[in-house]
């Protein structure tokens, strides 16, 4: 799960609507929340940069950012199986976790 991207039903920040968004899942935080950051196709976002180079498993239908430091906590149960989309690299992987480190001065 951590390290792999889902498409869910993300909800807006005001919660009041949701969209069909990928995520990529970076944390789990217990047995029922893990943390996620949102993907955009938009390659002008501040982010980090995927592409299907970046990926183990599965694909990407087009380059995307990874929006950092928009950080969501979900239940799991939004995650399903039939959702993945990809799994990245360990090394895009841990790309992700600096971006976020430089973000929030871990």
């Amino acid at each position: 799960m951590v390290g792999s991207i889902y498409f869910i039903q993300m909800p807006y920040s005001d919660f009041t609507e949701f969209k069909g968004r990928p995520v990529l899942v970076f944390r789990k935080i217990d047995k029922s929340d893990v943390l996620v950051l949102p993907l955009t196709t938009n390659l002008k976002r501040a982010g980090i940069l995927l592409t299907n180079k970046d990926i183990v498993s599965g694909s990407l239908k087009k380059d995307s950012v990874v929006i950092v430091p928009k950080i969501t906590a979900i239940d799991s149960s939004l995650i399903r199986k039939s959702n993945l989309i990809a799994r990245l690299k360990d090394t895009a992987f841990e790309n992700v976790l600096k971006e976020i480190c430089n973000k929030f001065e871990c």
